[in-house]
């Protein structure tokens, strides 16, 4: 098996804060170690080391603003890629990318780590056929990250061929159980926007507290709600923000809790900390939505309940909080898991397959061309 020259291609740097720059990030350290060149290619956050930005057609940093689709072509064309992965479907960077590489005939594989954000899957493929994306999107390979990812991205672009269910990876070795007494607290981390549920923990909290619980909640993060979170819990005691957490703090702060929570209303793919709660041992207590049930096994290393219930969710935690068996059983289960199936060296090797499949497949075209 050769070393390959591959580039990576997200919205986001691979020092940002975020599900997807992690994945970049972890992915991307994996293959070095493996003796491949990784390049990574990015709108937003810091450059430096192996990343490298593109800029905005416009000196303003958000997402939805394009770079310069000449630009994108160029970066690709001077770097020489045997393949490029383009993290994220409907970021424009992320389209841009696939597009130039169909004009330049390098091999892509695109991998979707998104579901919608709010509403009905349904409405968001009706309004696919006034999008460009069906248009514009022809990478070699598909990948998602769960099948409620895989089987969206299908639809929405009307993909004929199989696509790829590769899940997101974690770091099993910085990610692990600590031999520390576990503090009697609820962990979230995550964006603190109105999809996420964070206000719907907050009631949880108030009713485990009036039900004469000593615990303690622990929310990581920032965003937009922030303010209004804070203020839900104001006439509250022991809850703490901690505001942006940093990828370093992480794994010490996922194995000092005993519970982690992610209360998602909608529009949850996969969810990374996930797998970061599951590796440290520690059970999970999250929603029904997206590709959440393919990940957490109910009464096995985690417990599902339904979006948006706060009864539903503090009974959940309590549960875990009030049986000592209950929690150790799903704390072994849940390490058992991020090991087996989870591991980067696991998921890796799927990616790493897929750029040679990727590879032949271009292959094949050009031959069949001439």
């Amino acid at each position: 098996m050769r070393n390959l020259r591959i580039l990576m291609v997200s919205e986001w740097s691979p020092r940002n804060f975020g599900g997807v720059s992690s994945q970049v990030a972890l992915l991307s350290k994996w293959l070095e170690r493996r003796g491949h060149s990784v390049v990574v290619l990015h709108k937003e956050g810091e450059s430096g080391g192996n990343a490298i930005r593109v800029r905005s057609i416009i000196p303003f940093e958000h997402y939805v603003v394009p770079p310069c689709f000449w630009e994108v072509k160029r970066t690709i064309s001077r770097i020489q890629p045997d393949v490029v992965h383009v993290h994220h479907s409907f970021t424009p960077l992320s389209v841009l990318a696939v597009r130039a590489c169909t004009k330049l005939g390098v091999p892509c594989v695109l991998t979707n780590h998104s579901l919608p954000p709010a509403g009905d899957v349904e409405y968001w493929l009706k309004i696919s056929y006034i999008t460009p994306y069906r248009w514009l999107l022809r990478p070699t390979i598909v990948t998602a990250v769960s099948i409620a990812a895989a089987n969206f991205i299908r639809d929405f672009l009307r993909i004929k061929t199989q696509v790829k269910v590769i899940p997101n990876a974690v770091d099993t070795e910085r990610f692990k159980p600590r031999l520390v007494e576990r503090d009697n607290s609820i962990l979230y981390v995550g964006r603190l926007v109105r999809r996420k549920g964070v206000h719907i923990l907050i009631e949880a909290f108030k009713i485990l507290q009036r039900r004469g619980l000593e615990v303690k909640l622990v929310i990581g993060g920032k965003g937009y709600m922030e303010p209004l979170l804070r203020l839900l819990a104001s006439d509250i005691d022991n809850i703490v923000f901690l505001g942006a957490v940093s990828e370093e703090t992480k794994p010490s702060l996922f194995s000092e809790v005993k519970v982690f929570t992610l209360p998602s209303l909608a529009g949850e793919s996969f969810g990374v900390v996930l797998l970061e709660a599951l590796s440290s041992g520690t059970p999970v207590v999250a929603t029904r939505v997206g590709g959440v049930p393919e990940i957490i096994a109910e009464g096995r290393d985690g417990l599902l309940v339904e979006p948006g219930d706060s009864e539903e969710l503090a009974e959940a935690v309590a549960s875990l909080l009030k049986s000592p068996s209950l929690w150790s059983k799903m704390s072994l289960n849940a390490r058992k898991k991020a090991v087996e199936k989870y591991s980067i060296d696991k998921v890796g090797r799927l990616y790493e397959e897929t750029y040679f499949e990727a590879l032949e497949l271009a292959r094949k075209v050009k031959v069949l061309v001439k």
